[in-house]
């Protein structure tokens, strides 16, 4: 695996410098030689490993949080802001509740460092997401102000800025950072910049959209449940939002494994992958599931790429895509899970068409996709957002049932 990844990082790196134009002239090439060689040709060995020993690594906490990937970006998350977690390795003891309960604190939350909600988690990675993503570099805060500068951007309406020139980072600042009080002159600055995650498309900031969601969530006391549903449509909206989260994760995951390539070219590798899945994203609001799916079937085949390159390229970009709020990169990635046997992705699809992001709003398609994802995990397949979550198929039902 080493040795593939070694003589395709060449191929990656050339790729790269031209990715648009390649794409449109041949996207088998592009895609084996941008995509594959570089992203892939570590991660895939990764990912079979963390399948093979995942029932030795889900050992839990009372606070709820694994001891493994998801615990070490809590940790990442709390010293970026400034609450000290201490070391970076994913174990939930004393300093992390600590932490925990620090930034509850802050946040207006109950503060028990044993019982650390998801909605509170959410909104702490969506946090970190955006400041990493630039929005550090716009408003020039660091620490628990730049928290704060996040909320009150969200709470007001206000867009959520970000420097043009700030790269995504994939290598977290596990620093503590300094508590210095935030300046008029800041957030003036914040204001008069570009909205936050500008990515491939145009259109509605999704990333804004989940971060007043979870403001929502936080007002109502946690997450929407089967006994308390009062507003399916907030409801769907919610789920959409924790599986954008929870795919983000699981990219970010295989991304800290590839090697080789920088952040930045990770990135615009997968910019130049939506670009090329473009075509069959724009036909995921023309035509119906069965045709979208096959279309895009039949386009990987023509890519002559096995689907496990495929499937682990996508899970990649997908993170990627909905970090930079790129809908063609994250809906065309998800497209491609659905297409290369992995049925619980097209979930994201029906929430993209219900609710419009990177396609024209289709509630009737979106049904069809829904509806595909749950008979497919009625019938055993694997789920992928929150999967242990076991009530959450019977809350989509019921919040499909209800919506308008």
């Amino acid at each position: 695996m080493i040795i593939r990844l070694l003589t395709t990082l060449g191929i990656a790196l050339s790729f790269a410098m031209a990715a648009p134009q390649i794409a449109r002239a041949d996207a088998g090439d592009f895609i084996g030689g941008a995509v594959v060689g570089g992203v892939v040709g570590y991660a895939i060995g990764k990912d079979q490993q963390k399948k093979k020993s995942q029932s030795t690594t889900t050992r839990t906490y009372r606070s709820g949080i694994p001891s493994t990937s998801q615990g070490a970006q809590t940790q990442t998350a709390l010293n970026y802001f400034g609450y000290n977690a201490g070391r970076v390795d994913g174990q939930v003891g004393g300093g992390t509740r600590a932490a925990i309960e620090r930034y509850q604190a802050s946040m207006g939350y109950p503060v028990n460092g044993y019982d650390f909600q998801p909605y509170q988690r959410d909104f702490l990675m969506q946090a970190y997401y955006w400041g990493t993503s630039g929005g550090q570099a716009a408003t020039q805060l660091s620490g628990q102000p730049l928290l704060m500068a996040y909320r009150r951007q969200i709470q007001t309406g206000s867009a959520l800025a970000v420097a043009p020139q700030a790269p995504a980072q994939a290598t977290p600042v596990v620093t503590p950072q300094s508590d210095a009080p935030a300046t008029n002159t800041a957030e003036t600055t914040a204001s008069s910049l570009p909205s936050l995650f500008s990515g491939g498309t145009t259109g509605p900031s999704l990333a804004n959209r989940c971060s007043a969601v979870m403001l929502q969530t936080s007002t109502n006391g946690g997450y929407t449940t089967l006994s308390n549903m009062s507003d399916p449509n907030f409801a769907l909206s919610e789920q959409f939002c924790l599986a954008r989260s929870y795919a983000m994760a699981r990219g970010e995951e295989l991304m800290s494994d590839v090697q080789g390539l920088t952040p930045d070219q990770v990135a615009a590798q997968c910019d130049a992958y939506g670009e090329t899945l473009a075509p069959q994203v724009v036909k995921l609001s023309l035509s119906s599931k069965a045709e979208a799916e096959s279309q895009m079937r039949e386009f990987a085949l023509g890519t002559g790429l096995s689907p496990e390159d495929l499937a682990a390229t996508s899970k990649v970009c997908l993170a990627i895509g909905y970090r930079q709020d790129n809908m063609d990169s994250a809906l065309g990635s998800a497209l491609m899970l659905v297409a290369m046997g992995e049925p619980a992705y097209g979930e994201l699809i029906g929430h993209h068409l219900r609710e419009g992001f990177g396609v024209q709003e289709r509630r009737d398609l979106a049904m069809q996709w829904y509806d595909a994802s749950l008979t497919a995990l009625d019938a055993g397949s694997q789920a992928v957002f929150l999967p242990s979550q076991s009530d959450r198929p019977q809350l989509l039902r019921a919040a499909m049932t209800g919506a308008q």
